[in-house]
């Protein structure tokens, strides 16, 4: 007699050898499953140590304007256009982490390059072109630096115009996708005016002295640029700043600057800075009124031309130029017969010069006498005259 199977016992011990099977199963998944996430985080805090540890510092800023570039095709900027823009940037990228960086990218004032050319300046100067749209990537070492140069002529995409007035911001990106930044911005001109006086014996001068050490800049301003623009000679009037054909213009550097002023005005100033990077910056113009002691008169000579009978006086300023519409006064001192007279007691000088004619009343002999000339505060002069004839004056 065969025994009975015990179909439920087995079916028993199946199910628990599967429920095991499964256990093991899931739990050998989520060991697995929590080992890729513990990887993953690591790699996740890697990843954020290298991008937190990763530091570049843009360095040593240089900007030219090559106006030969700008001139050239296809720009064809000339001289009598305006060219003051950037042609190009020349910096130090250091890299401060002991790790290599990647440089996938620069942008100057928000535009990334197409192009650039590390420079090597030692023994002679080597550039070596990169494209960034090749992915032709700058490696920089840990601790090295390396000076890079971009044209904004022909390394962009289309050219980058930047006048040399204005901020440049330039940012640097790498393959961590880091950003590093630096914004130059234009120095401050700022400058003060005052006029003194300057004692030269005979005559006082006025002279004009220009302050400019107040300007500022990021770093420090390098150069101290004066243009004086001259209103003397303007038509219809001086001071008419619209007649820009006959502006006069001088030019002085320093940082101060004290002026003999050419001529009696008006007069506008204006200050250039320029800082250690080349961006320069010019300042509003400040107007200085006329004065006809920035050029005081400092010959005066009244002298007697006995062939026309005239006292004749000539004036010129501290320049040796004829002063124009200064008021000359003439008095008859003495008269030896009592009959000379003056045909002109008070004159102004045109081009420099006045005269006054020594004349006898008709019917009786000529004489001599003095005749006393005065102008402005110099000390009066008397000048010798004579009118002799052996026959009556007519």
């Amino acid at each position: 007699m065969a025994g009975i199977q015990n179909d439920a016992g087995v079916s028993v011990i199946i199910g628990t050898l599967l429920l095991i099977l499964i256990t093991v199963t899931a739990a050998a998944g989520l060991a697995l499953m929590v080992s890729q996430m513990q990887k993953d985080e690591m790699n996740r805090q890697s990843h954020l140590t290298a991008v937190k540890s990763e530091k570049i510092e843009i360095q040593n800023i240089h900007l030219n304007n090559d106006r030969v570039a700008w001139n050239q095709t296809p720009f064809n900027i000339t001289e009598n256009q305006s060219w003051n823009n950037w042609s190009s940037i020349t910096l130090t990228l250091s890299n401060l982490n002991i790790e290599d960086v990647k440089v996938i990218g620069i942008a100057i004032n928000d535009r990334y390059a197409r192009n650039y050319s590390t420079v090597t300046d030692t023994p002679n100067p080597v550039r070596i072109p990169y494209n960034f749209s090749n992915a032709d990537y700058l490696a920089l070492s840990g601790s090295k630096s390396q000076k890079i140069q971009i044209n904004f002529t022909d390394d962009f995409p289309s050219p980058q115009y930047i006048q040399t007035d204005n901020q440049v911001r330039i940012r640097v990106m790498t393959s961590l996708y880091n950003n590093f930044e630096k914004i130059i911005k234009p120095p401050n001109p700022v400058f003060t005016t005052k006029i003194e006086t300057e004692d030269l014996g005979s005559v006082q001068r006025k002279v004009l002295v220009l302050d400019g050490s107040a300007s500022t800049a990021d770093t420090m301003v390098t150069d101290w640029n004066w243009t004086i623009e001259n209103a003397t000679f303007t038509t219809p009037n001086p001071g008419n700043w619209s007649d820009t054909a006959n502006i006069g213009k001088n030019y002085f550097q320093g940082k101060t600057a004290r002026v003999e002023l050419p001529s009696s005005g008006p007069f506008r100033v204006r200050l250039t800075v320029t800082d250690d990077v080349g961006i320069s910056r010019i300042s509003n113009p400040v107007d200085i009124p006329a004065d006809q002691n920035y050029v005081p008169p400092a010959n005066f000579q009244p002298s007697f031309n006995s062939s026309i009978n005239t006292t004749v006086v000539e004036i010129r300023d501290i320049n040796g130029n004829f002063v124009n519409n200064s008021v000359v006064q003439y008095i008859l001192d003495s008269s030896t017969n009592g009959n000379l007279s003056l045909s002109l007691y008070l004159g102004k000088t045109v081009n420099g010069t006045n005269s006054t004619s020594v004349i006898c009343r008709s019917g009786t002999l000529g004489g001599s006498g003095i005749v006393k000339v005065l102008y402005g505060n110099f000390q009066p002069v008397t000048v010798m005259v004579s009118n002799i004839s052996n026959s009556p004056c007519s």
